[in-house]
């Protein structure tokens, strides 16, 4: 059954937080994903940690892209502890917010594959700064990062890491709804502003993968409403953490969706799908579905990743 999203911001963000705990699904164990190779970004804790967590129980191999590679490697001592193959476990350290690392990062998956390809990409690392910032390049933090780090990354896989008919999950999320554009260059200062352009990256990230399964019909593109995950992810005091562990899900039950899109058979490739409604239609009015800014950002992101600079020196632990 597809649901249809409303477009009225309110209603639609009371539609994911109520009742989510008791409506988030739970991917199914199989089918085993033995043969496959998968790649997480932001693997080392959250959703990402979960999500890679749960490709490792199902028999993938994958490959985790951190950008603090101590906590990584914390991550990956905990797999072994669980009893999960440490030979199915690659870490590379990778920073989405300074193009160099990207591309030393996508050279070093290369090196890990010998010949080989990534079958599941899991876009779901994202930033959401409290405090104004650029990446190293120059662009708006929150864009730089949960944007076009990953546009870069993708753009560097697809020439020759990345299998024909590979599963990317680019994860998003319904705070989308609340924004109309997503450039490189918004400014901002208070808090209320960074919000803003945390919810114009989710948006960001939707038109990509809207483009991407466009220009690309082999592949199988799915965007990912994860839940309203209990996380680190936005920061916060005391209160705010209550909040959260009163209101919102866990990082394990924020993976599910994820998990699903890269295992279960007969997905619609190029849909939304979301912890508590399962696959979405979309409302022409929605702006997620305005076709021609997303033709426009993808313009932008390939002008802005056609230079990207020397590759800087990457640790590589197996």
């Amino acid at each position: 059954m597809i649901s249809r999203l409303s477009t009225y911001p309110l209603k639609r963000l009371r539609s994911c937080i109520i009742g989510q705990r008791k409506q988030t699904s739970s991917c199914p164990n199989l089918p085993q994903l033995y043969g496959k190779i998968a790649l997480v970004t932001g693997a080392n804790d959250g959703i990402g940690k979960e999500t890679a967590r749960g490709l490792l129980q199902r028999g993938a191999e994958v490959i985790m892209l951190c950008r603090n590679i101590e906590k990584a490697e914390q991550a990956r001592r905990g797999f072994l502890s669980e009893g999960l193959d440490a030979r199915a476990i690659c870490l590379v350290e990778c920073d989405l917010a300074d193009l160099d690392s990207v591309k030393a990062a996508a050279q070093a998956v290369k090196y890990h594959l010998h010949g080989r390809k990534v079958d599941i990409l899991v876009e779901n690392a994202g930033v959401w700064a409290r405090h104004y910032d650029e990446t190293e390049q120059g662009h708006e933090i929150n864009f730089g990062t949960n944007v076009l780090g990953h546009f870069a990354l993708r753009r560097e896989l697809m020439a020759d890491s990345l299998a024909e008919r590979a599963r990317i999950i680019i994860l998003t999320g319904d705070i989308y709804i609340m924004a109309e554009g997503c450039s490189p260059s918004y400014q901002w200062s208070t808090r209320l502003g960074a919000m803003r352009a945390y919810h114009r990256s989710k948006l960001g990230n939707f038109w990509i993968a809207r483009e991407l399964q466009r220009r690309h019909p082999q592949l199988n593109v799915f965007a990912v409403h994860p839940g309203l995950v209990a996380s680190g992810l936005g920061g916060g005091g005391k209160l705010a953490t209550w909040l959260k562990q009163a209101l919102l899900i866990t990082p394990k039950d924020g993976a599910q969706t994820s998990l699903m899109c890269a295992s279960q058979q007969d997905l619609s490739h190029g849909s939304y799908y979301h912890n508590v409604h399962g696959e979405c239609e979309l409302d022409n009015a929605d702006p997620a579905t305005n076709d021609e800014a997303a033709a426009r950002l993808w313009a932008r992101c390939m002008e802005m990743t056609a230079n990207m600079g020397r590759p800087v020196t990457i640790r590589l632990a197996s």
